[in-house]
């Protein structure tokens, strides 16, 4: 092809017909540009692919992880809540002081609330391997980007209180060593491999009575009831930001089919 060309710009100079040499020279540089912008456009626009099939990649391995982020939310809201409910009851016999005030539910409270202690473990190594690696500016969603950046925060905020409420919980357990198993419920004796208690009421009565007593219950158990319902709090807001991103990650998807 090249040659083709050199042989018409000596043709036409040999003849001395410079004026279409000229006008055959810009047609020649016109064609060598369109030729340029057609490559860098092809080149462009298979960059293009690879980045959109880069970007659903990134956007289905955020999706799995986000659909259990999901799962570990929901279950966790409901486990912070039982617990809330039990502390709440503990809290309202201590107040009231009466021996027979939902006597058989006690070990529930003591074992499902003061002693009941959840933390949850979001799936995020996708999300952190992207920023190492970069390949997070990937994504073409601001929104997404920032939903992302806000739930990682979140779940930093989620431990600085772990320190306290495993003092609380420790200050609980010493202060109720006095009950041993006689409040265990059957379900949890079996499991954890003990025979079925025989109720000692007289006994109970009087173990019941004595924490009853305890002044130093009260407020370990109100300050852990604070700290897991701040803790119930974030774990509902989690929930949300685990809703929207997942949103968000289908809306995405949708728009790249």
């Amino acid at each position: 092809m090249i040659k083709f060309f050199r042989k018409i710009r000596q043709k036409l100079l040999s003849e001395n017909k410079f004026s279409k040499y000229l006008i055959y020279a810009i047609g020649e540089i016109v064609l060598v540009v369109l030729g340029i912008l057609i490559a860098l456009y092809i080149n462009d626009w298979n960059e293009k692919q690879k980045e959109e099939k880069s970007e659903v990649l990134i956007l289905k391995t955020l999706q799995k992880d986000f659909i259990e982020n999901k799962k570990i939310y929901s279950d966790i809201v409901d486990k912070q809540t039982f617990v809330i409910d039990n502390c709440k009851s503990l809290i309202e016999c201590l107040e009231r002081k009466d021996v027979q005030y939902k006597r058989d539910s006690i070990g529930v409270f003591i074992y499902y609330g003061a002693f009941n202690y959840y933390r949850a473990e979001p799936v995020l190594g996708s999300y952190q391997a992207m920023i190492g690696s970069g390949d997070l500016k990937i994504l073409k969603s601001e929104t997404l980007k920032s939903k992302l950046a806000l739930f990682s925060a979140e779940i930093n905020q989620g431990f600085e209180d772990e320190t306290l409420s495993m003092n609380l919980l420790n200050t609980l357990h010493n202060e109720f060593r006095s009950i041993g198993t006689l409040f265990v419920d059957d379900r949890t004796r079996q499991f954890d491999g003990l025979s079925k208690a025989e109720v000692n009421i007289e006994l109970q009565n009087k173990i019941i009575s004595e924490l009853y007593q305890n002044s130093n219950i009260l407020h370990p158990l109100t300050m852990k009831t604070g700290v897991e319902i701040n803790r119930l709090n974030l774990y509902a807001k989690m929930l949300d930001y685990s809703n929207e991103i997942m949103n968000l990650i289908e809306s995405e998807l949708k728009e790249k089919k």
